[in-house]
């Protein structure tokens, strides 16, 4: 096999989610000449080895191992082992179009002859979810930034040496290459020193690649901002005057509100919770006011890190993966929707333990290779079901998925990445049923006038207007951007392990609804948040199993457990006893008007309902 003209190189550490997207783009590429992918994996956290070798037939790609010292360490041994003459950087969350290789390449090519040799730059355009946070600070703060990269003179054009790039491996051996005691801005660092030893430095506007992982929240950025202020300390002790490592005086209002906020984050921690903070204000400020709440965070977040910074710093410590996760499937009647989840989660990118709970199910869940069956003498309900199955797992996060969920291939992998930035939280995906519709995933701990809301037949023509869902204890907030939140829906639901057994798992004395709200609760005590995504997606066919009554009767009986636990019983009853006799009063007139209701079958039946069993 020839050499290959052209080396990709790519670092990835915890990737397994988002190396398909990038692989699929480098087997649409058009150059005709012989290249090379070379990925260097920074240590296999989440199955990408896997992800990688299913692509071995469509890419020419060869595996690194790297030693799990940094992103530095990875692109240096990843240029090392590189072939080809020219080596271009790629991130594993980028989507170049099918000529970019052939672009890259092509500029290179047409170098005159004694011409100094070219670093190519492909500036990054972020790709967002539609969330306040992307239209107030996230797409404008981008649009910003690749108008500055396209305006840079020749000589500071070296600063967007980052995510793409490509050079001659001759001009980068003769750099010395990465500084791998960089643990931050090795990529700027490196692009300095090139420009500096002679090597003309050019961004092409017509070889933007997409980037799929821009900071998705104010939280996610002014963390990023403060790395990125600390970082410029090491910088500037390198190469001196090329970054400003104090914040300017000035004494205009907006300086003095920034330099105040940057005086209590100590910590990339505190620059993240004050971004939480402004998260959540969001969506409640004016349009004008939002993208100066994200600057305000990001840029007291930068002028922090500054100040914590100092020669010796490096990159934060990643969060801890989660290396194994068990998925435990609550089973009852029909086997097929259970088969069909059981395939999908073999199908997984991430490696799971699969676990199927039988609730001592009229038709038994088959053995099933691969997969651990736990059965149930007698069937106690969701919560005792998910309890029996998480006895036996052995992963250190649990997944619980109803059986009537769709899951894409990367599901489980995207809820690993989700974890790693909330790295002790449950944590739920956005969930749609069969035609689109989306679910209210997060809600409010639930209060007797929630219940009531919900209770009164005159409310339900509103049920479509946000005040009808915030007064049944919806969070509207998480149906548009990720938040979060006092619980979430049990379908489909991501809890750290250790945390699930330490307040013993699910109270079993609820049999079906408001178990997983109680468990939240505890898990709330004891320190761990909630949050709802906004990615990844799930289908969720919902239920259809179950007559109605049965479910309502389920769901009061859910309400009035869990009103003994962390209200009054007595009180929720007499509130909904209440609202069941304004009920009747409306039914009434409605039947006069010679609709087809009998008020009083209805009255006894939620009355029945509300004094229940105890």
């Amino acid at each position: 096999m020839p050499d290959p003209t052209l080396s990709v190189v790519v670092p990835t550490r915890g990737g397994a989610h988002r190396l398909p997207v990038l692989l699929d783009a480098l087997a649409t590429q058009d150059l005709a000449e012989p290249w090379e992918a070379v990925v260097v994996l920074d240590g296999d956290v989440d199955g990408s080895r896997a992800v990688l070798e299913a692509y071995a037939d469509r890419v020419p790609l060869r595996i690194v191992e790297g030693d799990g010292g940094g992103v530095a360490a990875a692109l240096a041994a990843g240029y090392a082992d590189a072939r080809g003459d020219i080596v271009v950087r790629c991130d594993d969350d980028l989507t170049p179009s099918p000529r970019f290789l052939a672009g890259h390449l092509a500029h290179h090519r047409s170098r005159p002859a004694g011409a100094p040799p070219l670093g190519l730059v492909s500036m990054t355009r972020d790709v967002f979810a539609d969330t306040p946070y992307a239209s107030a600070y996230g797409r404008p703060a981008n649009e910003r930034l690749l108008a500055e990269a396209y305006a840079r003179p020749a000589s500071e054009r070296w600063r967007h040496w980052a995510a793409c790039n490509s050079v001659p491996r001759a001009a980068y051996e003769a750099v010395g290459g990465f500084d791998v005691a960089m643990g931050y801005r090795e990529d700027s660092e490196l692009g300095l020193r090139l420009a500096e030893s002679g090597v003309e430095i050019v961004i092409d506007p017509d070889l933007e690649v997409e980037h799929r992982g821009p900071a998705p929240d104010t939280a996610t950025r002014a963390a990023r901002a403060f790395t990125s202020g600390a970082s410029t300390v090491a910088f500037e002790e390198r190469h001196p005057g090329t970054h400003t490592t104090a914040p300017a005086p000035g004494g205009d209002p907006w300086s003095r509100v920034v330099r105040a906020a940057a005086g209590r984050i100590d910590s990339r921690e505190d620059a993240a919770a004050l971004g939480r903070k402004v998260d959540r204000l969001l969506p409640r400020l004016p349009d004008r006011a939002r993208p100066k709440a994200v600057a305000w965070a990001v840029e007291a977040a930068a002028v922090a890190g500054r100040r914590v910074g100092d020669a010796a710093w490096v990159r934060d410590a990643p969060a801890a993966t989660v290396g194994t996760v068990s998925v435990v499937v609550p089973h009852h009647g029909d086997p097929s929707p259970t088969l069909a989840l059981v395939d999908q989660l073999t199908a997984q990118t991430h490696p799971v333990q699969v676990i199927v709970a039988d609730d001592a199910s009229p038709t038994p869940f088959p053995e099933t290779a691969g997969v651990r069956v736990v059965r149930r003498a007698a069937n106690g309900g969701f919560g005792a079901n998910v309890n029996s199955g998480a006895a036996a797992a052995t992963g250190e996060a649990l997944l619980v998925l109803n059986s009537d969920l769709t899951l894409e291939p990367t599901f489980v992998a995207d809820m690993v990445a989700a974890a790693r930035q909330h790295p002790r939280a449950v944590l739920a995906p956005r969930m749609v049923d069969e035609h689109g519709e989306e679910a209210w995933v997060g809600r409010d701990f639930p209060r007797i006038r929630h219940h009531v809301a919900a209770w009164l037949t005159p409310l339900a023509r509103f049920r479509g207007t946000d005040a009808w869902h915030r007064a049944v204890g919806h969070d509207v907030r998480a149906r548009r951007a990720e938040a979060e939140v006092d619980w979430v829906v049990g379908a489909a639901m991501w809890i750290p392990m250790q945390d699930f057994r330490a307040v013993g798992g699910f109270d079993e004395r609820y049999f079906m609804n408001s178990e997983e709200i109680d468990l939240q609760r505890r898990l709330r005590e004891r320190g761990v948040a909630v949050v709802a995504l906004r990615s990844p997606t799930v289908v969720h066919a919902g239920g259809g199993s179950s007559p109605s009554e049965s479910r309502r009767r389920w769901l009061v009986e859910g309400m009035m457990t869990y009103a003994d636990t962390w209200g009054s019983r007595r009180a929720l009853q007499a509130a909904l006893t209440a609202a069941t006799g304004a009920n009747l009063l409306v039914n009434a007139a409605r039947r006069a008007t010679g609709r087809d209701l009998r008020p009083l079958e209805v009255a006894r039946t939620e009355l029945s309902m509300i004094r229940g069993r105890r």
